[in-house]
């Protein structure tokens, strides 16, 4: 039977992760921070700070000292590579998952270059996004064993 949600694609369950975890969303795309957004409270992160662009993004990193960061790359005032280099300035462990569309390798090999954890691509069906997002939530921040 189809899924009547968003809620009903995602299936995260991952009650091994620590409960008060906070992300740091920076995207210029609003509905794609809803999207995310409703993604990572369903896995039971307990804060998500949304951020427009690179320049709130730094500002609101500051504030709020997130566990981890999802970052696009193509954004207004400040790009992500930009942002990127602004945030490591700041912590050089916080894992930042690139989530956008560029998929150039040189851009990609830059982003890595400048401390990027992990790659996710935006445009994924749900399906494969909630996927992704899981892997490198467990990679990063959960235990060392494989989430259910």
């Amino acid at each position: 039977m189809p899924a009547n949600t968003f809620a009903d694609t995602c299936n995260f369950t991952m009650s091994n992760l620590p409960s008060n975890l906070t992300a740091l969303l920076i995207d210029d795309e609003a509905y794609l921070r809803k999207f995310v957004s409703l993604m990572l409270k369903k896995a039971l992160i307990a804060q998500v700070v949304e951020a427009r662009d690179g320049r709130e993004g730094v500002k609101l990193f500051q504030e709020h000292h997130p566990d981890f960061v999802l970052l696009d790359i193509n954004m207004p005032h400040m790009n992500g590579l930009q942002t990127l280099q602004a945030l490591r300035q700041i912590s050089a462990t916080v894992p930042i998952i690139m989530l956008t569309s560029v998929s150039e390798e040189a851009v990609v090999e830059e982003c890595v270059a400048h401390g990027a954890t992990f790659f996710i691509r935006k445009d994924l069906p749900p399906s494969q996004l909630d996927a992704a997002l899981r892997e490198a939530l467990g990679e990063f921040l959960g235990p060392k064993e494989p989430i259910p």
